[in-house]
């Protein structure tokens, strides 16, 4: 989060070479944290703002039905809660202080369509105050202004199996929404002019304006909040 360390996965040809590091920015001082093995493609670097989490997997003991337990990793091998998810395809999204969770599944009774969630993140908090935003997109498609007003790009029309095909959803028309977490509501601010379909949504420094890409044309496209 500070730009001072990486982690990575250094994926050797044998299992017994596989391991997730952390390491200075420039390379130096490399150190492996945990033995990845078989694992390497369910393990996903994420490093949290405030330090604790670096990556997590889905390595954990099966729990039936929709419901998913992520394994969250940290620095120095530490006994962290699973976070237990209500569907596949978890997509998450850092608050800014690391002690929350922004992210989104799927499941069969959304249609097996992204759904956001949000859930205490940090230590004793993993699960805690977890519920259903009601609000259909990937969680990827979100900014955080603060630990209480998140802002998403919500998809227009989103098909049944969506959450499982992702690819064929990219230039599906996004309408902007501002959410509360703290009561609960949620806000359509509108359809930006064009119809874009929002990639890589950023908050502007002042607060007042949201800017991204539009993936149909490529187009860097500013959103005004006022």
């Amino acid at each position: 989060p500070n730009d001072e360390r990486l982690v990575s996965k250094s994926v050797g040809n044998n299992e017994d070479n596989r391991f997730l590091i952390i390491a200075n920015a420039d390379g130096t001082a490399a150190r492996a944290v945990e033995e990845l093995g078989s694992n390497q493609d369910k393990v996903h670097v994420s490093w949290s703002p405030n330090n604790q989490i670096i990556a997590y997997g889905f390595t954990g003991e099966p729990i039936g039905g929709d419901r998913q337990a992520v394994v969250m990793v940290g620095q120095n091998q530490e006994n962290f809660k699973n976070l237990i998810v209500e569907g596949r395809g978890f997509v998450p999204n850092w608050s800014p202080s690391g002690q929350n969770i922004l992210y989104s599944v799927y499941n069969s009774s959304d249609g097996y369509r992204p759904t956001l969630w949000i859930s205490g993140a940090a230590g004793d908090t993993i699960n805690a105050n977890r519920r259903n935003l009601n609000l259909q997109t990937w969680a990827d498609k979100c900014v955080w202004q603060s630990e209480q007003i998140v802002y998403c790009a919500v998809p227009s029309n989103l098909g049944t199996g969506a959450g499982l095909q992702r690819e064929l959803f990219t230039d599906t028309q996004d309408a902007i929404y501002k959410i509360d977490l703290r009561s609960g509501s949620l806000t359509n601010l509108g359809q930006p002019d064009g119809a874009p379909s929002v990639n890589q949504l950023v908050l502007g420094p002042d607060n007042r304006s949201l800017f991204f890409t539009d993936q149909g044309s490529g187009k860097l496209i500013r959103y005004s909040l006022e």
